[in-house]
């Protein structure tokens, strides 16, 4: 299979072992791989090969060459969306065009199901999904406005996998039933953390043996709240422990945090250390504490790995972190955006070795209880099951629509509007003679 191509069938057919399952995965997303890339990457990499014949088509270079290094057949083009966030906003040629490029795919491979690896996808999936009689799974890693969830489409699909209940909360609320919304948590891949070699972070940054060691990973973006955890860091410096921060990441934040730091005067206790691949590495690092700024996280997949390394964490209780952080179990949950208390926690662990080393190795039995890749990929394996064996779960074109709860009251709003304006107009109008 050729790159951003799909032979002609008669020309070139594909063999797909009778006993396997074919499965279109679609993603789209940017030029790396992070959070729901590596999700998708790591089911890819354990999917039971004997029942599924996995296929990706994506719009990032980047996933492109992670899944063919997988040997797993893969296109790469371009994903224009409607009523998106880039422009073109209304490129109705383009979309109609995927919608054609989807059946295409679909019929090449003969796929008996379509994974949709996050909520954009379904915009067009919906169509080529209803074309052909398929059920249409969106993995959902994220939380989206209001306005998204009704133009991509989220709430008509067979079945919704969400990360974590808040992200499933999102289109139950607008009215999924919840018989079609299932939530399976991300996994970890443990051998992979067992297997990685310490980074040895005192050595390399020419660190002290006493000083206490935060760490934080993620992009470089509001978001995430890189922000804050400086902003602690500064606070807990100015309290007289020797703190020095560690940030793993890249992204458009990285010249902002820069000179913040450098306004701040914290050049030699705060780090960037920009884009890594080794993470497991860096959290085998000597760390103390893992600490989180994020303002929204719809998982928070690196507080497993953390929790994995047996590393307490300081995080907000925004999003799905609850779900992950039990507080005052594995972890501290602190309101979000507040770094005056983000610094008091990271005191009161600094002060009590004790509690950082059970919080850390509760986290530790957490994480290997509920967050391992081995959980994560049987889950959506059945559910895949499930939904092929039932028909109802065959997109048609007159089944599985819904009527979100937003439409709705627009619809009651209007009605009682032209309700209320007929009724003003025939009192008003005179009532003329039949004579």
């Amino acid at each position: 299979m050729q790159q951003g191509k799909c032979e002609n069938p008669r020309k070139n057919e594909t063999v797909i072992p009778v006993k396997q399952c074919p499965v279109l995965f679609v993603h789209y997303g940017d030029e790396w791989i992070r959070g729901s890339e590596q999700c998708l990457l790591d089911l890819l990499t354990f999917l039971n090969r004997d029942k599924f014949f996995p296929v990706v088509w994506c719009n990032s270079q980047r996933m492109y060459q992670a899944v063919q290094a997988l040997k797993i057949e893969a296109i790469c083009e371009p994903f224009p969306l409607l009523f998106g966030w880039k422009a073109p906003f209304f490129d109705v040629n383009g979309f109609m065009r995927l919608v054609k490029r989807g059946k295409t795919l679909v019929d090449h491979y003969n796929i008996r199901l379509i994974h949709s690896n996050s909520g954009a996808p379904c915009q067009w999936l919906n169509l080529v999904a209803r074309s052909r009689h398929l059920p249409l799974v969106a993995h959902l890693h994220s939380r989206y406005p209001l306005r998204d969830r009704l133009t991509l489409g989220l709430c008509q699909v067979s079945k919704v996998i969400a990360v974590s209940p808040p992200v499933a909360k999102q289109v139950t609320d607008i009215g999924m039933p919840e018989n079609r919304v299932v939530t399976v948590a991300n996994g970890i891949d443990g051998q992979k953390f067992n297997r990685a070699r310490a980074v040895d972070l005192r050595t390399m940054l020419k660190l002290d043996k006493k000083d206490f060691l935060l760490f934080s990973t993620g992009s470089l973006i509001k978001r995430k709240g890189m922000d804050i955890v400086i902003a602690a860091a500064d606070l807990v410096k100015k309290s007289g422990v020797p703190v020095k921060l560690i940030i793993a990441g890249g992204g458009s934040e990285q010249a902002n945090l820069s000179a913040w730091i450098k306004q701040l005067g914290l050049e030699k206790d705060v780090f960037l250390l920009g884009e890594r691949q080794d993470l497991p590495s860096l959290l085998k690092g000597g760390i103390d504490i893992f600490v989180s700024g994020a303002r929204e996280e719809a998982f928070g997949l690196v507080l497993a790995e953390a929790g994995l390394n047996a590393l307490p964490v300081i995080a907000p209780a925004v999003g799905g972190i609850p779900f992950v952080i039990r507080h005052k179990q594995t972890g501290l949950l602190i309101p979000p955006q507040d770094p005056q208390i983000m610094a008091e926690k990271i005191i009161q662990l600094y002060r009590d070795p004790t509690l950082r080393l059970t919080l850390g190795l509760a986290g530790k039995k957490h994480t290997r209880d509920n967050f391992l890749i081995a959980g994560y990929v049987a889950n959506i394996q059945a559910c895949y099951l499930k939904v092929i064996a039932n028909p109802k779960c065959k997109l048609n074109w007159y089944s599985h629509w819904v009527i979100t709860k937003p439409l709705l009251s627009l619809f009651k709003a209007l009605g009682k509007l032209t309700h209320k304006h007929l009724c003003t107009t025939i009192k008003a109008k005179p009532l003329r003679s039949r004579s």
